[in-house]
Formats: structure tokens, C-alpha cells, sequence
């Protein structure tokens, strides 16, 4: 069973963007060597937004490798704008659908603290198909009319009253 935890270090992100799963190896554009640094300056930017207004959770495998870091940053008073890469340990042992299960919780969680926001995901990926049921499957709503160039745009409203 994979474990969530809070405290997330720069080794945890350098290791899952040399080692990233086929959705983030697209979504950062890792294909690119060139790209990684990019990736890793702005995952580390937002990683330190999500510390002072927003959240943070990684996911480890059993043997404590990082799997799936998760970030959300507040940009506004109703919204939020979330940030996801996984490493390869996504495709061992059915890691994806566990992890799934354990986003959904938190999604749902992270909507009581933050009562009245729209949680904010753009996505870019060659099998959109699939990744829009997954996205769906957490929870978010596919919103065609935000989309940006080939960034699918996805909301996950609170489910609490405001």
C-alpha cells in the first residue's frame, strides 16, 4: 500500500522527473532532456506556494521511493491551481488505482478547508482519452471552454457549502 505523507524534499522531485511515469513524462514534457530543469524549477516554485496558501501530499512507495507528489496553490480567493507528477512506480502493482483512491480523499478533505474554491487542473497528455476518465474519476469536471492551446482544463468544485 502506498503511503501519503506530508514532508517532501528536492531529491523527492529530482528522482520522479528522472524516473517519471508515461502521464508526467508528457504533462512536463520530460521526453526533452532540456526540459527536466524547467520542470524541476517550477514543480520547486510552486512546491514552496503550496507551503505558505495551499497543500502538499506525496505518495511513497512501500520501500519509501517517491511515487506521486500533489500540490495545490491558492491563486485566488476561489481558486486553486493543482500540480501532479508521478514517477514510474505508478505502473507497479497497480499503484495508479490505489493512489486514485487516496486523491479522491484528499480532494474531498482539502474541499472543507477550502469551502467555496475551485480546484483548477490543466492537463496535456497523448492518451486524453484515458486521462480525462481518470481525471473524472477524482472527481474533476471536464470544462472544455477553459482550455489553453492543448492544456485540458479540469474543475473540482468543494463539495461544502460555503
Amino acid at each position: 500500500m502506498p503511503e501519503l505523507l506530508d514532508q517532501i524534499t528536492e531529491e523527492d522531485f529530482s528522482y520522479i522527473l528522472k524516473n517519471p511515469w508515461k502521464f508526467s513524462t508528457y504533462e512536463w514534457k520530460l521526453y526533452n532532456v532540456h526540459n527536466e530543469k524547467t520542470a524541476f524549477d517550477t514543480l520547486m516554485e510552486q512546491f514552496e506556494l503550496s507551503r505558505k496558501d495551499g497543500f502538499s501530499k506525496i505518495f511513497r512507495t512501500p520501500n519509501k521511493l517517491p511515487l506521486l507528489i500533489l500540490m495545490a496553490v491558492k491563486t485566488s480567493d476561489t481558486a486553486l491551481h493543482c500540480y501532479l507528477v508521478a514517477s514510474r512506480h505508478m505502473e507497479e502493482n497497480n499503484q495508479a488505482l490505489k493512489v486514485t483512491f487516496e486523491m479522491r480523499k484528499i480532494l474531498e478533505e482539502q474541499s472543507y478547508n477550502y469551502k467555496g474554491c475551485t480546484l483548477v487542473v490543466y492537463s496535456q497528455s497523448k492518451e486524453t482519452d484515458k486521462q480525462m476518465s481518470w481525471l473524472r474519476f477524482l472527481g474533476l469536471k471536464y470544462m472544455p471552454e477553459g482550455n489553453v492551446g492543448n492544456s485540458r482544463y479540469f474543475e473540482y468544485e468543494s463539495r461544502v457549502e460555503v
